[in-house]
């Protein structure tokens, strides 16, 4: 066993795709931290308030470079980070509060949830190339729709309605059109192994 002596205790994190840094935030710190495993030291700073849920960041490359994505489970807003120089490119406003955030390698898009608030029935649909939100879907208006996830090719997306009467809803990740919906008892927590153990770069690991 080894440790690592960091300025604050890692409360959240996400590795990045090479699982060579772990990039972690504090709910008593104003910064994140972004640590080597191998130099097994803090490299660097990320500008991170609130309450980042870097369990479900996401990477994706953006005009040449590598971001990394995170909602904030206290303030509206998802935060677009550069993987080079850890300086925040982007805080896109969101109708509340996020959870939970997921992409894929085969679509342009990341949806995120709104996870509290008077809008839990919103799922934003962000545009990776532009870093807006290029659609606001509500599959049951008045419903929480929360934890979305991908198939394996990215074809697909699937939101949990996260009710006693809910329901799994599936999209077409290019058309933003509801394919099906299964009837279900509060669904939560469906993690795709596929793209998990394939390291996809639009799950969190």
């Amino acid at each position: 066993m080894r440790t690592i002596s960091l300025d604050n205790i890692l409360d959240d994190f996400f590795f990045d795709a090479d699982y060579k840094l772990i990039i972690g935030a504090s709910r008593d710190a104003a910064r994140g931290q972004v640590v080597n495993l191998d130099v097994r030291r803090k490299i660097g700073e990320t500008d991170l308030s609130g309450m980042p849920h870097l369990g479900s960041g996401i990477i994706w490359n953006y005009q040449g470079r590598e971001v990394m994505a995170t909602p904030n489970l206290k303030d509206p807003m998802v935060t677009v980070i550069d993987m080079k120089t850890w300086q925040t490119l982007k805080e896109i406003p969101t109708q509340g509060p996020g959870f939970f955030m997921r992409s894929h390698e085969n679509t342009p898009y990341a949806w995120v949830d709104v996870f509290s608030g008077p809008n839990r029935d919103a799922m934003h649909v962000i545009d990776k190339r532009t870093l807006e939100i290029a659609a606001t879907l509500r599959p049951i208006p008045g419903k929480a729709s929360t934890h979305v996830e991908f198939d394996r090719y990215g074809k697909y997306a699937l939101v949990s309605i996260w009710e006693m009467d809910g329901a799994l809803v599936i999209y077409d990740a290019a058309t933003l059109k509801e394919v099906k919906r299964l009837p279900m008892k509060k669904p939560v927590g469906k993690y795709n192994v596929w793209n998990k153990t394939r390291l996809s770069s639009g799950t969190s690991h």
